[in-house]
């Protein structure tokens, strides 16, 4: 990835039309290559580059960015907290700290690639309160030495089935699950 692509998320939280909720601290838009049917993006508006740039002064904003993402998801879509995921990547492409808020069905048009499900279902994926957890006590946050955890087989988020060949995960999701297929 170019340097230059690698601000289009700055790019895309300054573009008003992508722009569905603003306030002093947050901004929040649709993810442009959605992994869920429902998958969205919060960001600061403070200048923070990704989840290594957090210190235990930014609690509050976590704690504010998450709030105002699950209120905003949850008053757009009718999903519940308990139907959404929400959390960080532990390694980014994209310049600027982002929250993802996501529904779990995992049935965007832009689930295509093993490594796309394993960066929301293992590790690699940190919840919020993991994050909050760590910069309260070691002041830090602990990731992971490496990505090796996105080339491990696929688990199923809702059972033990593993496979490694996302549309064979994606077949299993609809077939027991009854999730929608989307992609």
């Amino acid at each position: 990835m170019t340097n230059e692509a690698r601000n289009n998320l700055i790019l895309a939280m300054n573009d008003p039309s992508n722009i569905l909720y603003s306030d002093e601290f947050v901004v929040i838009i649709a993810d442009q290559y959605p992994k869920s049917e429902h998958h969205y993006l919060v960001m600061p508006k403070e200048d923070l580059l990704d989840v290594r740039s957090l210190k235990s002064h930014h609690i509050p904003k976590l704690i504010y960015m998450e709030l105002k993402g699950l209120e905003y998801v949850m008053r757009t879509t009718g999903l519940f907290a308990h139907d959404l995921l929400v959390g960080y990547h532990t390694f980014t492409s994209m310049n600027r700290l982002h929250l993802h808020v996501l529904s779990k069905d995992f049935c965007g048009s832009h689930m295509r690639l093993p490594h796309q499900w394993n960066s929301f279902n293992t590790d690699f994926f940190i919840p919020t309160h993991k994050i909050i957890s760590e910069l309260q006590t070691l002041g830090r946050i602990v990731l992971p030495p490496n990505k090796k955890c996105l080339h491990q087989p696929l688990q199923c988020n809702k059972c033990e089935f593993f496979t490694n060949d996302i549309k064979h995960l994606q077949l299993h999701l609809k077939m027991v699950h009854f999730l929608p297929q989307v992609y």
